[in-house]
């Protein structure tokens, strides 16, 4: 695929569309105290919508006051490795469901829901 050089010095990263919406919305909010003209509006809305680059947003923004695109975003995270407890918690929970359906196929079967439901809402509360 070819390269286009579009006199970026590889400081400027590419947005994404969760970007541009955020865009979008804070020029909505700018519109709406009335900072900004519908034509304005519309014209730097249709900017933000086709932008490639953050340095495209940023421009949008520079004579309006308050939060830029880029000015709260945070790194993105990622979701941690289960615990030793959450893992423990999850062997507990198969050895018992095993022993209800093993030991007392008639009762274990009735408590198999309730028990599963428990185990899943303790997992999820770690």
């Amino acid at each position: 695929m070819g390269r286009v050089d579009s006199g970026r010095r590889g400081r400027d990263l590419r947005i994404g569309d969760p970007e541009r919406e955020r865009a979008i919305r804070l020029l909505g909010e700018h519109f709406s105290a009335g900072r900004l003209e519908l034509s304005e509006y519309d014209e730097r809305t249709k900017l933000a919508a086709g932008a490639r680059f953050g340095s495209e947003l940023d421009g949008l923004f520079d004579d309006l006051p308050g939060p830029r695109p880029f000015g709260e975003l945070t790194p993105a995270t990622t979701r941690p490795a289960p615990s030793v407890g959450n893992i423990a918690l999850a062997v507990g929970g198969v050895a018992l469901l095993l022993a209800l359906v093993v030991l007392a196929r008639p009762i274990g079967l009735m408590l198999l829901l309730p028990t599963v439901a428990i185990i899943w809402f303790m997992w999820r509360r770690r």
